[in-house]
């Protein structure tokens, strides 16, 4: 069984952003493309929650080494938005799961009270009915 590792914002944040068009680039938009059909499809895939740089962020143009430095959150925040969610979904670092576990638990939280109160992308996201 192939392991993806993947920070939780972006096993989270999938199901409700629109993130076909970020502006980084042809080789993130094909990367977020992958990852939403392997989560949204792909049953025989263990997705480990990672700490840190993840398997998306390596086509991420906004990655500097180990560390994001997007204008809208670096690595510092990001890091508290994960932390958030993932105590929102009750998973910890290291915690594997089946992409269809993650599915069910996904929409059985959402939204979370991360999203709620303090995402930045809230605007954009469809938990909260907005297409």
């Amino acid at each position: 069984m192939k392991t993806t590792k993947l920070r939780p914002h972006h096993i989270f944040c999938e199901r409700f952003l629109p993130l076909d068009d970020l502006g980084r680039g042809d080789a993130f938009a094909r990367a977020i493309r992958n990852m939403k059909e392997m989560l949204e499809s792909e049953d025989r895939v263990l997705i480990e929650v990672t700490e840190g740089i993840d398997d998306l962020c390596q086509d991420c143009p906004d990655r500097a080494g180990d560390r994001c430095e997007n204008a809208n959150g670096n690595e510092e925040k990001v890091r508290k938005w994960d932390s958030r969610i993932a105590a929102g979904l009750g998973i910890a670092y290291g915690e594997r799961r089946s992409a269809a576990e993650f599915r069910d638990l996904i929409l059985a939280k959402a939204p979370l009270d991360f999203c709620r109160e303090r995402c930045p992308w809230k605007m954009f996201c469809s938990v909260f009915g907005i297409p």
